[in-house]
């Protein structure tokens, strides 16, 4: 599936951040949204450009150190799931995340 994610960039805390697009292509329904950014920074870096940072450990759904807000909705739409076990599979194609 390909997406366009709309992520939220900022240098630090003195600086004015932005939403930044990005284009997720080749995304597995079966990944994790957290291995799909994986996929995603690979391309950044490859481009030369900073990878989009966010936090986890685990990687199991128990720490819950990966909690961003998806859509308005922190760690996503997917009730009583953390980001590293939401799966793309809950997204379509063509969706702007």
């Amino acid at each position: 599936m390909n997406l366009t994610l709309h992520v939220w960039r900022q240098k630090g805390p003195e600086t004015n951040g932005k939403l930044e697009t990005y284009q997720a292509k080749n995304i597995s329904e079966d990944q994790s949204f957290l291995e799909m950014l994986d996929d995603v920074n690979e391309d950044l870096i490859k481009s030369g450009k900073d990878p989009i940072a966010f936090d986890h450990d685990c990687r199991e759904g128990i720490c819950g150190m990966c909690s961003q807000v998806i859509n308005g909705n922190p760690h996503g739409d997917e009730e009583r799931t953390t980001v590293c076990q939401l799966h793309m599979r809950t997204f379509n194609d063509g969706d702007d995340i």
